[in-house]
C-alpha cells in the first residue's frame, strides 16, 4: 500500500477543486509561507455565515470575551436556510421539555440513538453527541432571548417528545431573535463578503485567518482565536444541487439559501486540505409542489394523513404506510409512476386538517395564502378539488378503477382499524366518504445537504489525517455526518443553533459543562 503524504493529499484536493473555486483576487501580496504580507483587520474570531449557526456562534464568542467579525456571501440573514425551515427545533434537556411529564422521559443518549437509527446508522457520532448533549441549552438561550411562542409536538422518527415547534411554523422566528442579539452586542454582519481564501500555516497546522470579498472589497482578516465556518450546504441552486448529487438532477424542488452552493467548503479543501464526507446525502422531503421550474412550496401532508387522508400513486394505489418517517418515503417515489405521489382526503378530513393547522402552514416554505391555494385548486395542475372521484381522475390523470378499489380497501381497514396493506391500526384512520375530494400532487423537495467537513465533538474541523486543525471550527449545515443517510425533521435547525452555541464558546477556549 502506498502511503499518502499531506503534500500529495493537498495536491490532489487542489486539483479536484480548482474547477469549482475561482482563484480569488488578493487584497495584499502574500509571503512565501502563504500568509499575507499585511492584515487589513485583526479580531479574535471570524465567523463565516449569518444563518442560525453563524449568528449563534457570534453571540457566544462575544459573550466569552471575544472580538468577533461576521462575514457572509449573501445579502441578508433572512436569505438563509434557517429562515426557510419550518420552525422545528429538536432538543433534549430544555426547560420546556423538562416541564413536560412526557418530555422528562427523554435522555441525550436516546436522542442520539434516534438520530443514528433514522439515518441508517450512517451518522458520525462526534457531531451527533455534541448536538444531543447541548441542544437544550442552545434552545434555552433563544427562549430566554425572546423567542416567539412555541410548543412541543410529537414528530415521526423521534421516540420521545422533544420537537420544539414555533407556533408560526417559521424559522424566521429564530433569525429575528438572533438579529436582535447581534445588534444588542454591536456585532455587524458584513454582507457580500464570502470567504475566498483560508490562510493556513502547515508548520503549526493552524488556520491563521481568511480573505473575504473580491476585487476592491477583498480584505485579509487575522483571527487570533479561530475561524468558524458556518457557510451552509449545497442546495441553494438547482445547479449546485445537481452537480453535487446527480441522483436528484433535474428532479423536484431545489430550495435553500441562495449562496449555499458549496463554494466555501471547496475553498477549505483547496487551502487547508480538509476532506469532505457524506456529500451524497441530502434531506429530500416527499412533499414538494413543483411550480416555475424547480421552485415551489411543500405540503405537510402528514397533517392530512393524520386526519383521514391517504398517500397514493398515479395508479390510485397506496405504496407505503402514511406513518413512515417522512424522509424515508422519498426513496419510494423513484419507483412510482412519474416519480411522484398524491395525498387524497375527503371534505370531512380536509376540515379536520384545517382545524389543526392553518392553510398557510399546511402549504408553506414559502407559504401560500388562502387565495393562492384556492387559485391553484382552480388551475388543477398540482392541486385538485372535485365533487366526484370520476371528475378527480379525469382532471388529474389518475387511474379511476385503481383508486376506487384502493378506497374500498382503505375504508374497510379504517372501519376495523386493521390495515392489511401496511399494518396501520392507529386512531388516525378514517374512512373516505363523500366529496368534494381534495388531492395534491407532490415530488421531492430538496432543501438540506447532509455532507461537509468532518469535526470532532468540540466541532474542530478535521484535516487530511483526521486530526483537528488548530483554530478551525465548523457549525451548521457545513458539518458532515449529523443526519447520516436520512434526515429526521427538526434536527437541522436544532443542530445549526446548537453547533453555533458550542463552537462560539469552544473557539474562545471555554469549557462546557
Amino acid at each position: 500500500m502506498t502511503s499518502v503524504s499531506r503534500r500529495t493529499f493537498l495536491g490532489t484536493a487542489a486539483a479536484a477543486s480548482v474547477s469549482a473555486v475561482a482563484a480569488p483576487a488578493m487584497a495584499a501580496s502574500t509571503s512565501g509561507n502563504n500568509l499575507p504580507a499585511k492584515w487589513d483587520d485583526t479580531v479574535d474570531v471570524v465567523v463565516l455565515g449569518c444563518g442560525g449557526a453563524g449568528m449563534m456562534a457570534a453571540c457566544q464568542a462575544h459573550d466569552a470575551g471575544g472580538k468577533v467579525a461576521v462575514y457572509d456571501a449573501g445579502q441578508s440573514p433572512f436569505h438563509t436556510a434557517t429562515n426557510l425551515c419550518g420552525g422545528l427545533f429538536t432538543a433534549w434537556g430544555s426547560k420546556m421539555q423538562n416541564a413536560d411529564p412526557e418530555g422528562r422521559k427523554d435522555s441525550w443518549q436516546q436522542f442520539a440513538e434516534d438520530i443514528m437509527a433514522y439515518g441508517n446508522y450512517m451518522s458520525l457520532k462526534e457531531p451527533v453527541y455534541c448536538f444531543a448533549k447541548n441542544s437544550g441549552k442552545a434552545f434555552d438561550f433563544l427562549e430566554d432571548a425572546g423567542l416567539a411562542k412555541h410548543h412541543l409536538e410529537p414528530y415521526a422518527g423521534h421516540s420521545r417528545l422533544r420537537a420544539h415547534r414555533q407556533d408560526s411554523f417559521k424559522g424566521r422566528d429564530y433569525i429575528e431573535v438572533l438579529v436582535k442579539q447581534l445588534d444588542k452586542r454591536g456585532i455587524k454582519i458584513n454582507h457580500g463578503m464570502g470567504v475566498t481564501k483560508f490562510y493556513y500555516d502547515p508548520a503549526t497546522n493552524t488556520v491563521v485567518g481568511v480573505q473575504v470579498g473580491e476585487g476592491d472589497k477583498a480584505k485579509n482578516v487575522k483571527a487570533n482565536k479561530g475561524v468558524i465556518m458556518a457557510t451552509g450546504g449545497i442546495t441553494g441552486t438547482p445547479q449546485s444541487l445537481d452537480r453535487w448529487v446527480p441522483s436528484v438532477a433535474g428532479k423536484g424542488v431545489a430550495i435553500g439559501g441562495p449562496k449555499n452552493d458549496g463554494t466555501a467548503m471547496m475553498v477549505a479543501v483547496r487551502d487547508v486540505g480538509v476532506p469532505l464526507s457524506h456529500m451524497q446525502y441530502i434531506a429530500s422531503y416527499p412533499c414538494g409542489i413543483v411550480v416555475n421550474g424547480r421552485n415551489g412550496p411543500y405540503c405537510r401532508w402528514w397533517f392530512i394523513t393524520n386526519n383521514g387522508g391517504i398517500l397514493v400513486n398515479k395508479n390510485g394505489q397506496r405504496f407505503i404506510t402514511e406513518k413512515e418517517g417522512i424522509c424515508h418515503v422519498t426513496p419510494f417515489l423513484a419507483s412510482q409512476p412519474d416519480g411522484c405521489h398524491y395525498v387524497l382526503v375527503d371534505q370531512a378530513g380536509w376540515e379536520r386538517t384545517l382545524g389543526k393547522i392553518k392553510l398557510g402552514a399546511l402549504i408553506g416554505l414559502p407559504s401560500w395564502p388562502a387565495e393562492r391555494v384556492e387559485a391553484e385548486f382552480k388551475a388543477g395542475k398540482n392541486l385538485w378539488k372535485c365533487d366526484t372521484l370520476e371528475e378527480l381522475c379525469q382532471k388529474s390523470g389518475m387511474n379511476l378503477d385503481g383508486l376506487k378499489k384502493q378506497i374500498a380497501t382503505w375504508n374497510e381497514a379504517a372501519k376495523n382499524h386493521n390495515d392489511l396493506q401496511f399494518g396501520r391500526s392507529d386512531k388516525d384512520m378514517y374512512p373516505l366518504g363523500k366529496g368534494p375530494y381534495y388531492m395534491i400532487r407532490m415530488e421531492p423537495w430538496n432543501n438540506l445537504s447532509c455532507g461537509g467537513v468532518r469535526v470532532n465533538e468540540d466541532l474542530q474541523v478535521l484535516g487530511w489525517d483526521m486530526k483537528p486543525v488548530n483554530h478551525f471550527y465548523a457549525a451548521g449545515e457545513t458539518v458532515a455526518g449529523v443526519h447520516g443517510a436520512f434526515y429526521c425533521g427538526g434536527n437541522a435547525c436544532g443542530f445549526a443553533h446548537t453547533s453555533g452555541w458550542v463552537a462560539g464558546q469552544k473557539v474562545m477556549g471555554k469549557q462546557i459543562g
